[in-house]
């Protein structure tokens, strides 16, 4: 065996050994790519929004929501923890309200634990 074929096959071993748990995390369910968000605004005033997120987790395992913020008002109606089973379907009203006029444009922040966060924009 030369040098070369020595230090590729070093590499793939490493390479497999670094890349192996992240494989299977990404095939067992877990994580953010598996949820699917949406939001629907269900009643507005001048400065009050209510909305409902409907949450969709297309993974193998469930996802439980344990935080929501928005920097742009103050939340609430929100039940935490919130969990979306594998599978499942679930929904979850908010109410929001603003120190001004409901903006044209916000963002709301998930927060999921371990399994990430993420955005979730709101167009009124």
């Amino acid at each position: 065996m030369t040098d070369t074929t020595q230090t590729l096959s070093r590499r793939s071993f490493l390479a497999t050994l670094l890349l192996a748990p992240a494989g299977a995390l990404a095939h067992a369910g877990h994580g953010m790519s598996h949820l699917t968000v949406t939001s629907t605004v269900t009643r507005r005033r001048k400065r009050r929004l209510d909305l409902v997120l409907t949450f969709y987790n297309a993974g193998t395992e469930p996802m439980t929501l344990e935080d929501i913020s928005v920097d742009v008002a103050k939340l609430s109606g929100q039940k935490l923890p919130f969990t979306v089973p594998a599978g499942g379907l679930e929904e979850q009203k908010l109410i929001l309200r603003f120190d001004d006029a409901v903006p044209g444009i916000f963002t709301i922040l998930l927060d999921f634990g371990a399994d990430g966060q993420g955005p979730v924009t709101v167009m009124p």
